[in-house]
């Protein structure tokens, strides 16, 4: 689960100048404590009720932050997200926890791995200062890595 990875990032918001939104939608979340510590709390139900406004959420968004389930984390097996591939998709950068994912695609440029919390205030720093470049170069991974011209090519000459 998502919730024993997260435990460590409680206290993100503290930390950073940044915003963070959590879309919860379990009626057991603790949305009251994660307000508390500075999380935003939307509703992930009227993000994803269309297309449309799951593509809307992501342009609004400056990027993508986030977590691993614990045992992509464990097994560094390399796990990405379609979620991570969609803010890519559309020039947001994306800094998402390390599953080896970083052995596979480059990093440091539009899209980030971070392991520990520490790691958390330079990527952010560093997306700040450069954040259109950012947005390119997230989109170029998107376009070496998940277009679907070079996915489909290789798929086929691999036959």
């Amino acid at each position: 689960m998502k919730s024993k990875s997260f435990n460590e990032f409680l206290n993100l918001p503290e930390s950073t100048n940044e915003k963070f939104e959590l879309a919860l939608g379990s009626a057991s979340a603790p949305k009251s404590k994660m307000e508390n510590l500075g999380w935003y709390i939307c509703d992930p139900l009227q993000i994803t009720k269309t297309p449309q406004s799951y593509k809307d959420y992501i342009l609004a968004s400056k990027g993508e932050w986030s977590i691993a389930k614990h045992g992509y984390v464990i097994s560094n097996s390399g796990w990405f997200s379609e979620r991570s591939t969609a803010y890519l998709a559309s020039s947001k950068p994306v800094v998402v926890q390390e599953t080896g994912f970083s052995e596979i695609f480059n990093t440091g440029r539009g899209l980030f791995g971070f392991k520990k919390m520490e790691d958390l205030p330079d990527v952010f720093s560093e997306i700040n200062n450069n954040y259109t470049k950012h947005c390119s170069w997230a989109k170029e991974i998107c376009n070496q890595y998940f277009n679907y011209n070079s996915v489909l090519t290789d798929l086929l000459d691999n036959i």
